[in-house]
């Protein structure tokens, strides 16, 4: 973490992780939401696909990237 990370909200903290991943499955987020804190990390990327700003992928897609089990898994899309 860098010293400006420190003024960043842990919403936008939790954004950037998104971003640098692209594809993450509800245990990185469970797991980020642990080590940072942010225990509601899992509700924020919930209220992101209602914005559209992230793609909750269908068992088809997961199929696809080679994901397996019945993890839910997202797309960061902006």
């Amino acid at each position: 973490m860098t010293e400006t990370d420190l003024f960043l909200t842990k919403s936008s903290q939790l954004e950037e992780f998104c971003k640098e991943k692209g594809y993450f499955s509800k245990a990185d987020l469970m797991e980020y939401g642990l080590r940072n804190y942010y225990l509601r990390s899992d509700r924020t990327v919930r209220e992101w696909v209602a914005e559209s700003k992230v793609k909750h992928l269908s068992k088809d897609e997961c199929l696809l990237r080679g994901f397996k089990g019945k993890m839910a898994y997202y797309e960061w899309i902006k």
